[in-house]
């Protein structure tokens, strides 16, 4: 299909699902915390998810959320993008689908990563594959106009905003008391 994009990513984290899940599923929208260039533009729940609070699990939560976060990309432009979970699994998977200057889905998967260290217990995972995949087309008139012949560096500059992305996750998931890490550590200096 012309002008669309199909951009997988795959980060690897020292963190398990379940704390991976936390941080990149949290319905108060942490990723401007931790991504450098994205800043929260709006962040807005279903009313209904408002009244259901009290009982509301935190998957229920999550579907319930849009947000509209910017991004800097590296060419120096910017790029506004409307995102609304509409499937999860809890710890596993989040489909959604991408409004704004990019419109089509995306899905975040998380899968364990066994340990391999001696004295972990078998199926103990230390670490998180995070698969991440858009299908998304642009909408601002000039990336439209300009795709066909800067495909590559529009491509570009989505893998460098995706490391960074991995980076500032990385750097989240090691400060925030996560259970991997904690282990890990104890295990080096005992």
């Amino acid at each position: 299909m012309p002008g669309l994009y199909i951009l997988p990513s795959s980060w690897l984290l020292d963190a398990t699902p379940e704390a991976v899940w936390e941080t990149v599923a949290s319905p108060d929208m942490s990723w401007p915390r931790w991504w450098p260039g994205c800043t929260l533009q709006d962040l807005a729940t279903d009313p209904r998810a408002e009244a259901d609070a009290e009982t509301a699990d935190p998957t229920a939560e999550l579907l319930a959320t849009t947000v509209r976060l910017r991004f800097r990309a590296a060419l120096g432009y910017h790029l506004s993008i409307t995102i609304h979970p509409t499937a999860a699994a809890r710890p596993r998977i989040i489909e959604f689908d991408a409004g704004g200057d990019l419109a089509g889905t995306g899905r975040i998967r998380l899968f364990p990563v066994p340990a391999a260290a001696p004295g972990n217990a078998p199926g103990d995972a230390a670490q998180t594959r995070m698969d991440i995949d858009w299908r998304v087309r642009p909408t601002r008139p000039w990336m439209r106009l300009l795709t066909p012949v800067a495909r590559p560096v529009f491509t570009a500059a989505h893998s460098l905003l995706m490391r960074q992305g991995e980076r500032g996750l990385r750097r989240e998931l090691a400060g925030s008391g996560n259970p991997s890490r904690t282990a890990e550590e104890g295990a080096h200096t005992g």
